[in-house]
């Protein structure tokens, strides 16, 4: 393949993973599921995120690796307690001729919850997301719309039996996406994702007091694995993607987290990356008025 259809590929999921604004807090029994930074979690709450990311792309063997930064802004609103409309917009800029820099198209979407468990820690949330046709920058919006049928999960293992209860903070959370484009001559591709935490309030709090003091009593350490595998097209049965660790600081009204992003191939990019997110929640910060479903739940009357 050329080298600009070969960096035009590699740009695509990058800036898709660095473009993906983590939404919502989730909440399940005592278990908080932090946002993480390059794929939504399994939460259906009121919340402002704000992204940026930085990361080298990969163009041939053995040529330079320019960097490619991305700016994304999520606003997450619900309209009932357990469904909830978003909004996002993304801007990205790149050094040299690699990739164009401008607003990527507008992304729209519904979430929601389809089943909780109080007492496993567990979330299953769908969700249907799309980015609009058209409405980004010239060069870097595309013609056509993508649709992603969502499916997301989150996990906790405080279940676990006391004799291994040091293992109670992990949780895990995921995400499978189907990505259709609207134009047919464009390639299908399926996104995925798994993240790996370990809750150090969790522990703190129900599983052992260790002693830990502000900040670090507030870190949840993690690793993100973001993933895109194309189905059709000249890349079908391809996987680019990258490896993320970090950790996000939970407080009361926010949060904030930082990753490196390590390729996992050189079709990936060459070099490391780094994504910063922030968090505001606004269902604690406005709980009466900006944080509050639009259609709120009525008390039945006996």
């Amino acid at each position: 393949m050329s080298a600009r259809r070969y960096a035009a590929v590699t740009a695509g999921v990058v800036l898709r993973a660095l473009m993906a604004s983590a939404q919502a807090h989730a909440i399940a029994g005592m278990r908080v599921f932090p946002g993480t930074l390059t794929f939504s979690d399994p939460g259906v709450t009121d919340e402002f995120d704000l992204g940026f990311g930085r990361a080298a792309l990969s163009t041939t063997p053995g040529s330079p690796s320019p960097y490619v930064s991305a700016t994304t802004a999520t606003e997450s609103k619900t309209i009932t307690k357990d469904l909830a409309f978003s909004i996002g917009g993304s801007y990205q800029s790149a050094a040299g001729d690699i990739a164009p820099s401008g607003f990527g198209n507008a992304e729209v979407g519904l979430s929601y919850l389809l089943w909780k468990s109080d007492s496993q820690e567990t979330l299953i949330t769908g969700a249907l997301n799309e980015s609009l046709n058209d409405t980004g920058s010239a060069g870097v919006g595309e013609p056509y719309s993508v649709l992603s049928p969502t499916l997301l999960f989150g996990r906790g293992l405080g279940d676990l039996p006391s004799k291994i209860r040091l293992l109670r903070p992990f949780a895990l959370t995921g995400m499978v996406a189907a990505n259709i484009p609207s134009a047919a001559n464009i390639a299908r591709s399926v996104s995925w994702g798994l993240s790996v935490q370990y809750s150090l309030p969790y522990l703190q709090s129900y599983v052992r007091d260790i002693g830990l003091h502000a900040p670090f009593n507030n870190l949840v350490p993690l690793v993100e694995f973001p993933m895109q595998t194309y189905t059709s097209g000249p890349y079908a049965g391809r996987t680019l993607g990258t490896i993320d660790p970090g950790f996000v600081w939970i407080g009361h009204y926010g949060q904030v987290g930082i990753e490196a992003t390590i390729p996992v191939n050189r079709a990936s990019g060459r070099g490391l990356g780094v994504i910063l997110g922030v968090g505001f929640y606004l269902d604690d910060l406005f709980p009466h008025t900006l944080g509050a479903p639009l259609f709120p739940a009525t008390p039945r009357t006996t």
